[in-house]
């Protein structure tokens, strides 16, 4: 890396060191300009100031912004055009740039904090302070942590990455090649073991990172890892990746996907047993209405909630810290997430809304697959859904918090409308929710749908007064039961699989597994898609198990509602109700994205200014 960059993260680190509040609030903090990197690691307040700003480059994941990955991927759309979400869902990524940068993914926004567990790896080893050997275990576990996390975030985007395990000076040589995939899972997993070792005996904490954290991350990466866009022998089927000539750099070119299934298989088990899910005790479908609350309770408890393995704490992190210069000191991220992502009718900003090709995914609750080609299902395709569909979404006709005094007038019974009602007298009217609403139009959904997911139901529609606090997630346990399922199915203990899905399935109301095969990866896929939606999940399945052509080569669709009133009704308010008006729905595509997939998209492209600072850096296939 350049030496003008060094400089500037060398000044960066100096005005940006953190002190940490005399409270629980441990990231509620103030920067320190006067603090010199130096006097930084002779004073132990500011050592451990130092090592908890390392948690900013977390950002708050995937309750970040506006955006969302899923928006890059079949799942989702983001509704506001020009802000590079086409670079994904189009192919137009290049060194240039064109696409969508996200923060918590990002090779420069993320070097900088790697720089820093450097510095606080190399200055709490030597200790030359002599701070209590107990704290110095504590922070150094966090500062192995957060290395091997920033380094699993960028080993996702782009394989193998530029390794660096000691602080680079002014007087370092641009000379760093990128390493190999397999270092650098070597050193991602060296990391994880060091900080699973030095955190043992860390207090437990949902916003802090101890020793069940690390074991988390581990099968996360393990996981990632053993998926076939890494394993040549699957991996040749994509055009990019065959005809690359470095492919040591974005897969294994040594040793057996079997035996890494097996190590996966092995880490996810460990976290497991470590600690406990919630409400994975079922030895039945748990009722429709009770399962609809499990799935809420665990997005809308957060911390709270045993499934919450590591997250960001809306009032525990410090959303007027550095990451997050919010004027009110929390405005961005999870408080924002309703704001961000709900309907235009209650003055919210529809930034990404679910596809109808993520609604086709949730079955009937009795686990019938839903069928558009079906004439019962498409007569009513919102009826007896599986619990977790409504949990995630708003659609027409769904219940939603009371509206705003000034939209009353357009709905008094506080429901979705995302369709389009004639009245027995020809009058037309659109709903509230739709982009030709009499609301804010440009903010409606281009899809007919909403995420509900992560939007508190108890907040009133009032912005931005009255922000939520909700939790943003960033492992929960049971993206590692998940995981512990997919590794079974692939070291072909099916059995093991079903008993640990079936425990999801029964959480979420659904019938016991009876699938096999194929079908039974299939199965586990599909449900994976849907527990983890919104998660920063889907984006980086759909590319390790090969699915980006299945994803993204075709046209979004929307959902089109028409709906007739019946002869010889009455109607003074609109509201749904189908014994007033029959009701056509029918899936179409938009053009508003040209979706097609490419299959450079698989890895994303090192920027072109990175390459020119350090040409020993060799590009990513197909750029």
């Amino acid at each position: 890396m350049m030496k003008i960059k060094l400089l500037k993260i060398m000044l960066g680190l100096a005005v940006t060191m953190l002190t940490v509040a005399c409270n629980d609030d441990f990231l509620e903090t103030q920067p320190l300009s006067q603090a010199s990197e130096q006097d930084v690691w002779t004073d132990v307040r500011l050592a451990e100031a130092a090592v908890l700003d390392l948690y900013q480059g977390t950002w708050a994941g995937t309750l970040t912004r506006e955006e969302t990955t899923d928006a890059f991927t079949d799942q989702a759309v983001f509704t506001h055009p020009g802000r590079g979400v086409d670079g994904y869902t189009e192919g137009k990524m290049n060194p240039a740039g064109n696409f969508m940068d996200m923060q918590w993914f990002s090779w420069p926004e993320l070097y900088p904090f790697i720089r820093s567990a450097n510095v606080a790896i190399k200055k709490l080893t030597e200790n030359e302070a002599d701070f209590d050997q107990e704290l110095v275990g504590r922070l150094l576990g966090e500062a192995y942590f957060f290395r091997a996390f920033y380094y699993t975030q960028l080993m996702r985007q782009f394989g193998g990455v530029v390794l660096l395990t000691e602080p680079l000076t002014l007087d370092s040589e641009p000379n760093n090649p990128r390493a190999t995939f397999e270092e650098t899972i070597n050193q991602i997993l060296a990391d994880i073991d060091q900080a699973t070792t030095l955190l043992e005996n860390a207090p437990e904490s949902k916003a802090r990172v101890h020793k069940i954290t690390a074991m988390a991350l581990k099968s996360r990466v393990l996981t990632h890892v053993a998926s076939d866009l890494y394993e040549p022998s699957k991996a040749e089927t994509v055009s990019t990746i065959a005809s690359y000539a470095n492919r040591e750099l974005i897969g294994w070119t040594s040793g057996s996907q079997e035996a890494r299934w097996e190590a996966a298989k092995v880490a996810s088990k460990a976290l497991l047993d470590a600690t406990s899910g919630y409400k994975l005790d079922y030895t039945a479908p748990a009722s429709h209405e009770e399962a609809i609350q499990n799935y809420e309770d665990i997005w809308l408890q957060g911390d709270e909630n045993q499934d919450f393995i590591w997250g960001r704490l809306v009032e525990e992190f410090g959303f007027g810290s550095r990451t997050y210069p919010g004027g009110d000191g929390w405005s961005q991220g999870p408080g924002m997430v309703a704001l961000y992502h709900g309907p235009n009718g209650y003055h919210e900003w529809a930034g990404t809304t679910p596809t109808e090709a993520l609604v086709s995914k949730y079955d009937f609750a009795d686990g019938t697959k839903f069928d558009w080609d079906n004439p019962a299902h498409a007569a009513a395709p919102y009826d007896n859904r599986e619990a977790r569909f409504y949990s995630t979404f708003l659609y027409d006709g769904g219940p939603w918090k009371q509206r705003t005094d000034d939209v009353v007038k357009f709905d008094k019974f506080n429901e979705i409308q995302t369709g389009y009602y004639t009245l027995a007298d020809g009058t037309i009217i659109n709903g509230v929710d739709t982009r030709q609403g009499p609301v804010e139009d440009w903010n409606g959904s281009r899809t007919g749908y909403y995420f509900r997911k992560f939007a508190d139901p108890r907040q009133p529609a009032s912005w931005p007064n009255n922000l939520q606090k909700v939790d943003a997630p960033y492992i929960r346990y049971t993206e590692i039961l998940l995981n512990y399922v997919e590794a079974n199915i692939n070291t072909n203990d099916e059995s093991e699989a079903i008993a640990w899905l079936n425990k999801l399935r029964f959480r979420n109301g659904l019938p016991a597994v009876t699938e096999s095969g194929d079908a039974l990866l299939e199965l586990y896929k599909r449900e994976r898609d849907k527990e983890l939606v919104n998660e920063d999940a889907r984006l980086f399945d759909m590319k390790r198990w090969l699915e980006g052509p299945a994803s993204l080569n075709k046209q979004v669709q929307q959902i089109s509602i028409q709906a007739t009133q019946k002869p010889g009704t009455t109607v003074t308010d609109y509201r749904k109700d189908t014994a007033v008006f029959d009701y056509v729905y029918r899936p179409t595509n938009i053009v508003f994205e040209n979706r097609v997939w490419q299959d450079k998209v698989y890895f994303m492209p090192i920027k072109q200014e990175e390459i020119d600072k350090d040409p020993s850096i060799i590009q990513n296939p197909g750029y």
